[in-house]
């Protein structure tokens, strides 16, 4: 091979590595951290955080369901969407961390018509924020700040 077609050969390539990267889909960890706040507006929360937890999943439209761990908040699945050969389902469970931090995990699952399933390890970043959308609100109305995951607030970190 000719030393220009040689160089050429190693653009193209640069070049179409570089155009399959961008369609690399933007993954998101399965959990978000909240913050635990004492007052909203000026009124102090007298609630356990057990209560506010579950009143909050409650208002987003989630259903209450039994933990395997005893300080989690779970609820059942439900179905966020709908790709004809199945469905996506999720249940969530809160956790509290220490005395300052809830950490809210997702559980993503890909509900076969056959009726099997399968764990989805990441969630895109669209269906994510379809997710937590409403549960921001409602946990920030409980006293609960969204912090997002490490990454994010690693990420807000370095652009100050």
């Amino acid at each position: 091979m000719t030393r220009p077609l040689r160089s050429l050969s190693y653009v193209l390539a640069g070049l179409l590595a570089l155009s399959l990267s961008a369609c690399a889909p933007s993954l998101s960890p399965l959990y978000s951290d909240y913050e635990i706040q004492t007052d909203v507006e000026g009124q102090t929360i007298d609630q356990p955080l057990a209560e506010r937890i579950a009143e909050a999943l409650a208002e987003a439209g989630w259903q209450s369901a039994p933990s395997s761990a005893p300080n989690a908040i779970a609820t059942e699945e439900r179905r966020v969407r709908s790709w004809g050969l199945y469905n996506i389902v999720v249940s969530l469970e809160a956790v509290p961390v220490g005395e300052s931090y809830v950490r809210l995990y997702l559980h993503p699952y890909r509900k076969y018509f056959t009726g099997n399933r399968s764990k989805i390890p990441y969630l895109k970043r669209g269906l994510r924020r379809a997710l937590l959308k409403d549960l921001n609100e409602t946990f920030e109305r409980q006293g609960l700040v969204a912090v997002g995951t490490k990454l994010e607030r690693n990420r807000q970190a370095s652009a100050r």
